[in-house]
């Protein structure tokens, strides 16, 4: 039997190669944070859209969708600027634990790649991955773009459109955090009382052909 990994899904093009490759030899469960309406609309539908090509090319049995504006916009707010995507990106490795335990997981799959992205340098992987108590996983860590979207090509899962960045990234985001300087301002946000308090809108769904308009709905009434 193989073993169960969560695969975070952004709706962006490395994720889902990243997904895609650790199918060969997990049993993977996708999990997509859902910035929405701290994104666009049209962003968000269009993970959904990516959700929908992975089923029909790896056949999981559900997908895990967790609203996560609410926990942003603690970060927008009480964050210092330039750690705001180190620490949105450790809060997302921490609830994916969370969530991967009770599912029964044994990892967690990235589709981060060293550099191409300022949460990516070896500084912050170290950073947002430090008392992760769940293995991180990323098979596309020395890849380059040009090489994934390859990748995604011979896998028959590439558009040449996918979802937009977040709404709140800033303008000069830190390249070089300090592992101590994450915690202490993760500790700023009290993120597990805000992943309990985010568990009733999280979706479960196993056809992904419920009406997504609606769940949208839900959350702006709720975080906008």
């Amino acid at each position: 039997m193989r073993e169960k990994v969560l695969g975070l899904i952004s709706g962006g093009i490395d994720s889902p190669v990243a997904v895609c490759l650790a199918a060969r030899d997990f049993k993977v469960l996708p999990l997509h944070f859902c910035l929405y309406p701290m994104s666009s609309k049209e962003s968000s539908i269009k993970a959904i859209d990516v959700l929908r090509e992975l089923k029909s090319k790896i056949n999981f049995e559900k997908a895990i969708i967790f609203p996560w504006a609410g926990i942003l916009e603690e970060i927008r707010t009480k964050v210092k600027k330039d750690y705001s995507c180190v620490v949105c990106r450790k809060s997302m490795l921490i609830t994916a634990s969370k969530i991967g335990k009770l599912e029964g997981a044994e990892g967690i799959i990235t589709g981060e790649s060293l550099g191409q992205k300022a949460s990516q340098t070896l500084e912050n992987l170290s950073a947002t991955s430090y008392n992760i108590h769940m293995p991180v996983l990323r098979p596309l860590i020395g890849m380059n773009k040009d090489e994934i979207i390859k990748i995604s090509k011979n896998l028959g899962i590439w558009k040449p459109d996918h979802a937009g960045c977040c709404l709140v990234t800033p303008q000069n985001p830190k390249t070089r955090a300090k592992r101590k300087q994450v915690d202490k301002e993760l500790e700023k946000i009290e993120i597990e009382g805000l992943i309990e308090e985010n568990r009733s809108f999280i979706l479960e769904t196993e056809k992904l052909d419920e009406d997504f308009e609606s769940y949208l709905f839900e959350l702006a009434t709720e975080f906008e």
